[in-house]
């Protein structure tokens, strides 16, 4: 739990629901490890709260399969499944190739310099080599996508399955250049721009390809992460 971060609390939030967040942030962004043991007792000296949000914690996380409950043994942050994030890519691909081809008719002058914005942002970052900062604004320029173009039951659906992509998708930015991500953000929005739909489209669907060409590198760089 060296490198763990507490959140703040939201005002509406439950106990279990803060140390639900709480959990996933930082298993999503790799501060728990794979493989590495929930022990209760310093979760709820870390939270201040009692066991009983800390077990219904786990159990939803165990529902999602991101925490693996071995009996006798105990309770781990699960390996990442490489099957499992081979099929939130192949979703995303396909949900974000056709948002692709939309955002070409209907995204505005404004919407449009909204995506610039976050681009430009991210660039700073990557001179900066922030890996949260720009894997938080990775996230913000897709979700931005999904609701400029009407689609917010597309983006709960991915944003539900996200957590096991989204995990390999930080530790290849640890590990590798986010400048051809960066890149690829930078030539959809000109291929929208240009209402090309069928560039637009392709380009969609080479970005949620990127993490298949980087796998191997980005197993190799974190060998014990894997199943």
């Amino acid at each position: 739990m060296m490198g763990m971060e507490i959140l703040a609390k939201k005002a509406d939030e439950s106990s279990r629901q803060y140390v639900r967040r709480c959990l996933l942030y930082n298993i999503v962004n790799v501060e728990i490890k794979p493989g590495e043991r929930i022990i209760e007792k310093e979760y709820c000296d870390l939270f201040q709260v009692s066991r009983t949000p800390i077990r219904e914690a786990v159990l939803d996380l165990h529902k999602s399969h991101l925490i693996d409950v071995m009996p006798k043994r105990g309770t781990f942050v699960s390996y990442i499944d490489e099957e499992r994030v081979e099929e939130v890519r192949q979703l995303r691909a396909v949900l974000e190739a056709e948002i692709a081809r939309e955002a070409c008719r209907k995204l505005t002058t404004d919407d449009l310099d909204r995506l610039r914005e976050n681009v430009i942002i991210w660039k700073y970052y990557i001179g900066r080599k922030q890996v949260r900062k720009i894997f938080e604004l990775d996230k913000k320029f897709h979700a931005l996508l999904y609701t400029l173009c009407g689609k917010p039951y597309w983006s709960e659906i991915v944003e539900a399955a996200a957590p096991h992509f989204d995990r390999a998708i930080v530790l290849s930015f640890q590990c590798m250049p986010a400048s051809q991500v960066l890149a690829d953000h930078m030539q959809l929005i000109d291929a929208i721009e240009a209402r090309d739909e069928d560039k637009a489209y392709e380009l969609a669907r080479t970005h949620l390809n990127r993490y298949n060409e980087e796998k191997e590198m980005i197993k190799q760089s974190f060998p014990g992460y894997f199943q």
